[in-house]
Parts: C-alpha cells; sequence; structure tokens
C-alpha cells in the first residue's frame, strides 16, 4: 500500500496538481485588479490662479478641483509641485499619475497621452500691454516678440496664427510663468498666450498691465492626461472621469470656476472653434 501512495505522489508532482484533480485556478486568474485609493497629481508652483505656492499654501482652482474629485470617489489626493516645464516629466517618469494645471487638450498631446473627460473649456487670448490699443486681431502680431512658457501650448497656438494668418513672428520661450511675465514688464515680450480665464484674472488683480485681444484665437478643452498602456492610469482615468461628469451634472465645478473666475468654464459653448 505504501508503494501505491509513493507512486501515486510521484504521478502527482511530475503531472502537476491539475491532474490529481486539483481545480483551483493560477494565483494571476485569482487575483482580483486592484481599484486604486490614491492618486498623484503633478501641479504648479506659480501657475496663478491655476495652481500656486502662497506662503507655503498650495492654493487654485485646481486644487479645489482634485479637492472635490477626492470627495467625490474617496482617492487620497498627493500633489507633487513644480514649474510647468517639470510637470510632464513627473507623469513621464512614474512620479505623478496625471498633471493638474489647465492642460490643453491638442493633437500631439493624444498622441501620446489618455485623456480624461474635459473639465473646462477656456478661450485662449492674446495678451498685449495695455497701451497697445492698435492690436484688435491676430494678424496684428505680425513681426513681434511672442513669448511662452516652454511645455505650455503657447507656441504650438503662436505657430498655428502665423501659418494661419501667413505672418511672421519671433518666438521667445521662458523656463517659468514668472519669468514669462517679468519679460513682459520689462518690454521685452509683446504678445502672449493665456486662457482667457487666467488673464483676465491677472489684469483685473493688477498683476500685469495688459490687455486682451478682442479676437478669440480658439477655445482650449481642459482635461488630465494619463499614460497609455497602463493599467493602473486606465483605471485612474475612469474614476476621475466619471467624477469629472458628475461635477459637471451637480454644479460642483461651475460653482468652483465662478468662485475664481465670476464666470462658468466648465461648459463647452455652443459657438467657438476647440483648440487642437
Amino acid at each position: 500500500m505504501k508503494k501505491i501512495v509513493l507512486v501515486l505522489l510521484s504521478v502527482c508532482i511530475m503531472l502537476g496538481t491539475a491532474a490529481c484533480g486539483n481545480s483551483e485556478k493560477p494565483a494571476a486568474t485569482q487575483e482580483k485588479a486592484k481599484v486604486p485609493t490614491e492618486i498623484i497629481v503633478a501641479s504648479g508652483s506659480s501657475s496663478i490662479p491655476n495652481t500656486y505656492i502662497e506662503n507655503g499654501v498650495h492654493k487654485g482652482h485646481e486644487v479645489d478641483i482634485w479637492n472635490a474629485i477626492s470627495a467625490k470617489t474617496g482617492l487620497k489626493v498627493t500633489f507633487v509641485t513644480g514649474e510647468f516645464n517639470t510637470l510632464f516629466g513627473y507623469l513621464d517618469s512614474g512620479k505623478a499619475d496625471t498633471v493638474g494645471n489647465t492642460i490643453t487638450l491638442n493633437a500631439k498631446r493624444k498622441e501620446k497621452y489618455d485623456f480624461s473627460e474635459p473639465y473646462a473649456y477656456i478661450p485662449e487670448k492674446l495678451v498685449v500691454h495695455s497701451d497697445r490699443t492698435d492690436i484688435k486681431s491676430l494678424k496684428d502680431i505680425g513681426g513681434m516678440n511672442c513669448g511662452f512658457s516652454s511645455g505650455s501650448n503657447g507656441g504650438n497656438l503662436f505657430q498655428q496664427i502665423a501659418k494661419e494668418q501667413n505672418i511672421q513672428i519671433n518666438l521667445v520661450a521662458f523656463d517659468s510663468s514668472e519669468l514669462l511675465n517679468q519679460a513682459f514688464r520689462l518690454g521685452k515680450v509683446d504678445v502672449m498666450i493665456f486662457a482667457g480665464a487666467e488673464a483676465a484674472y491677472k489684469i483685473n488683480n493688477k498683476a500685469l498691465d495688459a490687455r486682451m485681444v478682442e479676437e478669440n484665437i480658439a477655445v482650449g478643452a481642459k482635461a488630465y492626461p494619463f499614460v497609455k498602456g497602463n493599467a493602473k492610469s486606465e483605471e485612474l482615468n475612469k474614476i476621475v472621469t466619471k467624477a469629472i461628469k458628475e461635477m459637471q451634472q451637480d454644479g460642483t465645478l461651475e460653482k468652483i470656476y465662478t468662485k475664481w473666475y465670476g464666470m462658468d468654464f466648465s461648459k463647452k459653448s455652443a459657438t467657438g472653434k476647440i483648440a487642437e
């Protein structure tokens, strides 16, 4: 009898447990996909009023939006902050799960990243010195020094304007929004591009002695980027997108934008070209 038992054990070892009536599934199929419980958001440290640090406190409408997403989903939100041109580096290196800095959707970015549902639709505006009342349309910036923050959508939009209006412009890139604003104040830059909401905030709060050119460039759809082909990123995108849709419906986003800008940017306008 002992010999028979030993033979049976040997067969089980050689053929595997399945051959001896073990119906257990492989560990990989038994494990359920883990639902993320936290998200790391790369966010600007000087992008007033989108997201900025003031006296050691992280402020801005992006902070309010992520606090609301946290309340909706239960996700623990952790911010890593830096200048705009560093933010996608955090995402690409895996040090952050997304970027929360009023990111404009465009074709180049959509090739590289998956995006959440857009949470805002903000017109892109040319910003010029307050005494330059002669600049009324996009074509009027021909031959001027056009400044933008490295990594932002500004350079792309300036190039589109130059091509569509058949004009020559001088592009000047800066490492941060503050350096760009400083160059503008010193007269080294003639024109900047800002989201209309940000421009209005800075002009109304005397942060810039400037005016917005009447003609819109386009309307920028704002959304959160996630790394493609990553299971965790895909799950986080689903969670965030669901929360954004709920916040659009229940008025949460409208309240946040009204608080910061006195107007709502959370709804897609029936008119206006969406920037690509």
